[in-house]
């Protein structure tokens, strides 16, 4: 994947520049000056790619516990309006389960975040959830997009980094060659 083309992963961050001709690219500036803007790109290309990982993280997490809810929710769908009753375990706290049993649910209670549940009949909360799985699932693809997008920036950072400190070497290098031959040359 190249740089040219598609949205930043995030606008605020400088697209990633390639660069071509090194000489041309530091005329006017120094070696030195150029690697440290570069450096301050990737060092904020890093803390992008840091960001979006912690994102997938959550949302990978988030994932199956969305999942799980809407599977138990379509189980009481099933089971609405029926005589049986439905026994189901669930889960109170991390490795802590309670067995429930009920018969006739028409609501459920969703957690929505920061401390807010929320009752919904079960139909309505069937499509708060799958909402919530779609919204999940595409979050996961958006970040998948940026976070080779960032990789893209974070390695032609890299490259120019590398091209620019070589061109810089190799001048410096003939720059000591020749002075070295001028100064052979006068005793």
């Amino acid at each position: 994947m190249s740089s040219e083309g598609g949205a930043d992963p995030n606008p605020v961050l400088p697209k990633a520049q390639f660069i071509e001709d090194v000489g041309e690219y530091l005329k006017g500036r120094s070696a030195d000056d150029a690697i440290a803007g570069l450096n301050e790109h990737y060092r904020r290309y890093k803390l992008e790619e840091s960001r979006l990982l912690q994102r997938r993280v959550y949302n990978l997490s988030k994932l199956p516990e969305v999942k799980k809810t809407l599977d138990i929710v379509n189980l009481l769908i099933q089971k609405e309006g029926g005589d049986s009753e439905v026994t189901v375990d669930f889960e109170l706290a991390d490795n802590v389960f309670a067995k429930a049993t009920f018969q006739d649910v028409h609501t459920v209670n969703l957690w929505l975040g920061a401390g807010v549940m929320v009752e919904y009949p079960l139909l309505e909360a069937k499509g708060v959830l799958e909402g919530s799985l779609t919204n999940c699932k595409a979050n996961l693809e958006t970040i998948k997009q940026d976070l080779e997008k960032i990789k893209d920036y974070i390695t032609i950072t890299e490259v120019s980094i590398a091209r620019i400190y070589n061109h810089d070497v190799e001048r410096r290098r003939l720059e000591g060659g020749s002075s070295s031959r001028e100064n052979a040359g006068q005793e």
